[in-house]
């Protein structure tokens, strides 16, 4: 099954996110991402690996990563940082609806920044569910919808959102699809983003299967 959507943006928006997410890391998501990889072992699939800023932080105990990325900038990218990264990285064509993985093959499966872009996030978390083995556990850091007046602000700006950011949309309610994909989140937590961006929160933590 390919899900690859036809985007006449997403370059742009993976140009500008080159850019960016040195950025950000430097405004406080180093230690986001430090954390969202820490502990893991064994073999992991990122979904949407972008440019590969995260490949530094994997812990040693991890003997293989299988870096998704659909975009092709993205992944020239995520190349070069696989082959300067500690572990071992395959960065892989593919899309977080169909991921090139076995049943029971991942130990962990790794979300981080990208399913505020996934087309069909239902098929994402069943993907994520079939290739994590039984004890695996699901590992996240996303932006989601905020409550009250922000929330209803990100519902209203959310078509534009899109349009200019490679697909992403800032009112997803992520824990809620996990939980109906059959996660138990009861380890996942909300917390604010970074200063430059109030509107949505972060949840972020570990989810395993139920």
């Amino acid at each position: 099954m390919d899900m690859r959507r036809d985007r006449t943006d997403v370059s742009l928006f993976a140009r500008a996110w080159v850019v960016a997410g040195p950025v950000l890391d430097r405004l406080g998501l180093e230690k986001s991402r430090r954390r969202l990889v820490g502990g893991l072992s064994g073999t992991v699939v990122e979904v949407g690996a972008g440019s590969g800023i995260t490949f530094e932080h994997y812990p040693p105990g991890v003997t293989r990563v299988v870096a998704v990325e659909p975009d092709p900038h993205l992944r020239a990218h995520a190349h070069r940082y696989a082959e300067h990264a500690r572990v071992h990285v395959d960065v892989v064509d593919a899309v977080a609806e169909s991921l090139p993985l076995a049943d029971g093959e991942a130990d962990a499966v790794v979300f981080g920044l990208v399913l505020c872009t996934v087309p069909d996030v239902p098929a994402a978390l069943a993907e994520a569910r079939r290739v994590l083995a039984p004890d695996g556990e699901l590992r996240l850091l996303e932006h989601v919808r905020a409550v009250g007046l922000l929330g209803r602000v990100a519902d209203r700006i959310a078509p534009v959102w899109s349009r200019v950011g490679g697909g992403c949309q800032p009112n997803r309610e992520t824990g809620a699809s996990l939980a109906e994909a059959g996660f138990d989140v009861s380890g996942l937590r909300r917390r604010p983003f970074p200063p430059v961006l109030p509107l949505t929160p972060m949840l972020s933590g570990s989810a395993r299967r139920r």
